[in-house]
């Protein structure tokens, strides 16, 4: 059993992972939780329709006795196809996957249950469906409690999406810089006197960070002596919860983000192919992806998602990159309602994609250990990465071919206009960004199968194949 470190910080649960399936060790608590929740209706229902994860209790004799350490039972989930992280949503996906987990905690109150945090870890994606996958945070709603995730969920998705609705900041970065979300206080900083009227934020950021603030002030003025637990001044009942979660899910509901123009997001309309040209550069793509059934494929720099699409129909699982927010978020809201039910859009900078972060950097895996392709997408890419992002071109190819993948490649020769914009402030002008230095990198690495000129040969598509790994000589042995 390989365990997954990012499940430890719940003590009752663990999550492991054995020959590709996913289970779920439980404490004698957790245990008695489960035994009761897979029980009831409103439970059955959230797997039935897919808002929680496919979940069953394990009866293979000799699975639990290869989960390390001493627990009740042991569960076998659903593998969802790509672990994906907060940091890496647009606006649309976290605001989706909070109303989901608000959906499931309201549900669960109606029928005397609750969930014990707020975490958005807590959910996923299965393609551009959210799911919810922590099925031991479920516990028997007791009177008198109040939701204990609240000032969870607020950090992890009020607070961002607040950020995004009003005043239009980049949550990404500050998601993945701390991983317990967005602080009341410091995201305070970013709202001026007027914003605080807005809505959601007073009750739900300022009173927090000015609650928050009050608080450390009287921590720092405690004496031991003083210390006695605080209680909680109004019992909190059932119904009073509830009417709260269902005030936040219509608050949630109604936050939008300001939908403007980037070039990217507008890409379909202002990309430099002429007609002929884009249906040639398809019929390329077309011709090498329909050859297979593909596992998974991945789409670097997908822009809005046209060539991600079209991938769709034929591979299981398709994943759509870009570091353009808004690109990746029309994206998102277009498969919402094309519903091709395989293709997940994240954002993330591809000359900085997420790396190993958290306790002793294995809490969150970085991009290129969460998934194995067996085919890429990566057109129109590599001047921004090599020009831009002033990366080696022999770098980032040597990064693509890590991934042991098949690789459909757009080069896009220095001659082409959107090489020369990227050029006209730069000093150093890339006298190495030729073609022919990129067929002698590329050939390095990859047999090149097939290619084609694009728009009068300014450009060039290849369909890549990756040459074996050299095996390692005796002295190296």
């Amino acid at each position: 059993m390989t365990p997954e470190h990012g499940s430890f910080r719940d003590a009752s649960n663990r999550v492991f992972y054995h020959h590709g399936e996913v289970f779920r060790s439980l404490s004698a608590e957790a245990a008695a939780n489960w035994h009761q929740l897979r029980q009831t209706a409103f439970f059955r229902r959230l797997m039935e329709s897919g808002a929680v994860v496919g979940t069953e209790t394990e009866g293979r004799s000799d699975v639990p006795a290869r989960v390390s350490g001493h627990w009740a039972a042991v569960l076998r989930h659903e593998r969802i196809p790509f672990i994906s992280y907060p940091y890496e949503w647009t606006f649309g996906m976290l605001k989706d996957a909070a109303l989901l987990h608000l959906d499931v905690l309201e549900q669960a109150l109606e029928n005397g249950w609750t969930l014990k945090d707020g975490s958005a870890y807590n959910l996923q994606w299965r393609g551009q469906r959210p799911v919810f996958i922590d099925v031991s945070s479920f516990e028997p709603y007791r009177d008198g409690d109040s939701w204990t995730g609240y000032r969870q969920f607020c950090m992890m998705f009020i607070i961002p999406l607040l950020l995004k609705a009003h005043r239009d900041i980049q949550i990404a970065p500050l998601l993945r810089s701390n991983l317990e979300g967005v602080d009341p206080e410091e995201a305070l900083k970013f709202i001026s006197l007027r914003d605080i009227f807005r809505r959601g934020v007073f009750t739900h950021l300022y009173l927090h960070a000015r609650l928050q603030a009050r608080a450390s002030r009287a921590e720092a003025r405690t004496t031991a002596a003083d210390a006695a637990p605080a209680k909680w001044p109004v019992r909190q009942t059932r119904e009073m919860t509830l009417r709260m979660v269902q005030s936040i899910k219509r608050m949630v509901a109604k936050l939008e983000r300001r939908r403007g123009e980037t070039a990217w997001s507008a890409y379909e309309k202002t990309h430099s192919y002429d007609d002929v040209s884009l249906f040639e550069k398809k019929g390329f793509v077309e011709r090498h992806v329909r050859g297979k059934r593909w596992r998974m494929a991945y789409d670097l720099g997908s822009n809005t998602g046209t060539f991600a699409r079209l991938c769709s129909d034929h591979a299981d699982h398709v994943i759509a990159v870009d570091e353009d927010e808004l690109a990746v978020d029309t994206l998102y809201h277009r498969l919402k309602t094309e519903r091709p039910d395989n293709v997940t859009p994240l954002v993330m900078q591809l000359g900085n994609v997420s790396p190993d972060q958290g306790w002793r950097g294995r809490e969150r895996k970085s991009f290129d250990d969460r998934g194995k392709p067996d085919l890429i997408l990566c057109l129109a890419l590599i001047h921004h990465m090599v020009i831009t992002a002033n990366i080696p071109m022999q770098d980032f190819l040597q990064w693509i071919r890590s991934f042991d993948a098949a690789v459909v490649l757009e080069f896009v020769g220095p001659e082409d206009e959107m090489t020369l914009r990227l050029l006209r402030n730069k000093r150093n002008k890339h006298p190495d960004y030729t073609l022919a230095q990129f067929e002698s990198a590329a050939a390095l690495m990859f047999d090149i199968a097939d290619k084609a000129p694009l728009k009068e040969g300014r450009r060039h598509i290849y369909f890549l194949q990756p040459k074996p790994a050299s095996a390692p000589s005796p002295s190296a042995a």
